[in-house]
């Protein structure tokens, strides 16, 4: 899962990855059971409530996503090569780019005929290149904004790797700091003048750059000097979230947001991140094999969620409780994804690999 030179020593992030993608699949049903209100047990309504209006699991695990992509991914880019940066962009395409193809096509294929969603062509065609939210298309699938970030991610990591800064704590700090400044100058323009700019971009960008400086501080030669950095950087973090929530989401623009709720995700999101690697470390094999597919549990979810709907309709009210539909769509999920990971995801990253070390066997035009 990592791309340490001890893969083992890492495993409980991969349960990270496995529990948060199991928590955005549960917090998009209860939102939309909650907010149509489907809901016919009296239990179930006011924790649905607590979910949506307050703790945002859907966020939470995608705060949680951001943090373990800082603490894994940068680490890929210290393997042996010639060429470390274009077998990094060839590796990461073929771990990316095939599974979210297959669950575009799935959801191009069954969400229209459950839904009646409809797609235009020019939307197709942005998704395709999982850019579309910067082509001014939107996501065919909600959960493709989170790609997006990691993709900026990627190329941020390529350049402070390649001016010699990626691995050195300091640099993971002043990047946390740079996207918290850069988060806090969107917000306040958000606040002035009411346009919609998308703060959660140098807000996420903060969050990796912030798992990565967690991830030097979980190197045995971290001392006290880094644990110092560590601690100012995230108590700088806790202290900017609230202003930025507060300047971007003092009025909804369109994505039901409320200052705490943002706020209390980005907690929620970083703290638990911090015990699961830390104290309290998860390395059961059966959390670890479901963070292995994770990827894929993530993609396709909202495609699982559709057939689930369509066998046992929830979208009114429902006599049966909500969380017959979460089951059962979390097996159906779980299904589907280690389908993927077996014959999508495992061919293509073996193929990428082998693809990116011969590439990096010829000789280097340059290097950093």
């Amino acid at each position: 899962m990592s791309a340490d030179r001890n893969p083992g020593r890492w495993i409980y992030v991969d349960s990270i990855r496995g529990m948060a993608a199991l928590a955005v699949i549960y917090f998009h049903i209860a939102e939309v059971a909650y907010k149509g209100r489907f809901i016919s047990n009296s239990a179930e309504y006011y924790l649905f409530y607590v979910f949506t209006e307050y703790v945002d699991l859907g966020k939470i695990a995608v705060v949680m996503f951001f943090a373990v992509s800082g603490f894994v991914i940068p680490f890929s880019l210290l393997k042996a090569g010639n060429a470390p940066l274009r077998g990094f962009a060839i590796s990461r395409f073929f771990r990316l780019y095939p599974a979210y193809w297959v669950s575009m096509m799935l959801a191009l294929a069954i969400i229209p005929l459950v839904r009646g969603d409809v797609f235009t062509l020019k939307q197709i065609i942005a998704n395709v290149t999982m850019l579309q939210q910067f082509l001014g298309q939107q996501n065919i699938l909600g959960v493709y904004w989170t790609l997006q970030i990691e993709i900026v991610f990627y190329v941020i990591s390529g350049v402070l790797f390649y001016v010699r800064l990626l691995h050195k704590p300091e640099g993971a700090a002043g990047a946390v700091v740079f996207f918290l400044l850069c988060a806090v100058g969107m917000a306040a323009t958000r606040y002035a003048v009411g346009i919609k700019l998308p703060v959660a971009i140098p807000l996420g960008l903060t969050v990796m750059f912030w798992g990565l400086l967690w991830r030097h501080g979980a190197s045995d030669q971290a001392g006290a000097k880094l644990r110092k950095l560590i601690l100012a950087t995230s108590l700088l973090v806790v202290v900017t979230v609230p202003v930025i929530s507060l300047l971007s989401y003092n009025v909804d623009m369109g994505f039901g947001e409320t200052w705490y709720r943002y706020t209390i995700a980005y907690y929620a999101g970083m703290a638990l991140f911090a015990l699961f690697t830390t104290s309290f470390r998860i390395t059961h094999p059966g959390f670890v094999w479901l963070g292995a597919i994770s990827y894929s549990v993530y993609l396709l979810g909202p495609v699982a969620q559709p057939i689930v709907e369509y066998i046992l309709p929830y979208r009114q009210l429902a006599p049966y409780p909500i969380h017959v539909t979460i089951v059962l769509t979390c097996v159906l999920t779980v299904i589907m994804a280690y389908l993927s990971y077996r014959f999508i995801e495992l061919p293509f990253q073996t193929f990428g690999k082998k693809l990116a070390f011969r590439q990096s066997s010829f000789p280097a035009v340059s290097s950093p």
